[in-house]
């Protein structure tokens, strides 16, 4: 495990934290249902980076063959899963809930998932990791965890959200060779959100109205979305699956950040500490002297 790739997927995590005060500013200034959102901020990302590379005149544009192919279908579907499923987790069972359930489930499919399939099980101090990491979560989600009359089909959907998420990681596991990052997250997001066009159509269609909200709308596609993708999937070059998912559970620690100093949202004591909790799992991943460079 390479210490620039580990520290690409704490800059992907890092990024989709932002998505969450992105969102609530769209929100804020235009009435843009869930499965709208996921589906704008796939089509931005997937049209931007598709348009970087023409701008490049990159072969990433051209000769695409079969096993090409079913990683851009299969990332972008999965992907689009993952977006509407949970938004429509957190409209069943509340933000902290949901979060919960489908950031911290995502390690322990993958974890299932490798032990299913190769028989490898992660050595103790990626599950002491694990423990810290979801305990941490749940301190700092602590104030917003709620159960109302759908939370249990909330928790159904947050769990298959997970999975998407694990999907999505343990598919693109192996690089497809000529298939760069790059490219792999232009044309699957593109993809993807044109699979969500149609969803969009059906749960509740929505546009961004005005210049800022425009704005706001280009920051999430972009930054939060476009440049985070890109980044955790350029760091699964030798970040194992596992140690990835439970590096993303930085997600929501930046979110709860930015929402206390720009949003004034109340972090509390125990959201201090499940913060301090979740960051220690990380530090504890990172990249030892004597570990190989790659673990798949």
């Amino acid at each position: 495990m390479q210490p620039r790739h580990f520290m690409s997927v704490v800059v992907a995590a890092t990024l989709w934290g932002t998505g969450g005060l992105l969102g609530t500013l769209l929100a804020e200034r235009s009435d843009v249902p869930p499965a709208s959102v996921a589906m704008w901020r796939m089509l931005i990302a997937g049209v931007v980076l598709t348009a970087w590379l023409a701008a490049r005149r990159s072969v990433g544009l051209r000769r695409l063959d079969r096993a090409a192919v079913v990683r851009i279908v299969a990332t972008g579907a999965l992907t689009a899963v993952f977006e509407v499923l949970y938004f429509t987790g957190i409209a069943l069972a509340g933000v902290g809930l949901s979060t919960l359930v489908t950031i911290g489930s995502a390690p322990v499919w993958v974890a299932l998932w490798d032990w299913w399939r190769h028989r490898d099980r992660p050595d103790g101090r990626r599950v002491l990791a694990l423990v810290l990491a979801l305990g941490g979560l749940a301190l700092l989600l602590g104030s917003s965890l709620s159960a109302g009359d759908r939370a249990l089909l909330g928790v159904g959907v947050a769990l298959v959200a997970g999975a998407s998420f694990a999907g999505v990681t343990v598919v693109n596991r192996t690089p497809v060779p000529g298939l760069g990052a790059a490219r792999l997250t232009a044309l699957s997001f593109t993809a993807g959100g044109l699979l969500l066009v149609p969803v969009a159509l059906v749960l509740g269609w929505g546009a961004p109205s005005g210049a800022a909200s425009w704005g706001i709308a280009a920051a999430l596609g972009i930054g939060s979305t476009a440049l985070a993708y890109l980044a955790y999937l350029s760091g699964l070059a030798t970040v194992p699956p596992f140690v990835a998912t439970i590096v993303s559970l930085l997600e929501p620690l930046v979110a709860a950040v930015l929402g206390a100093l720009v949003l004034a949202e109340r972090l509390g004591w125990s959201g201090v500490a499940g913060g301090a909790v979740l960051a220690s799992a990380v530090v504890l991943l990172r990249p030892q002297r004597d570990e190989p460079e790659s673990i798949h």
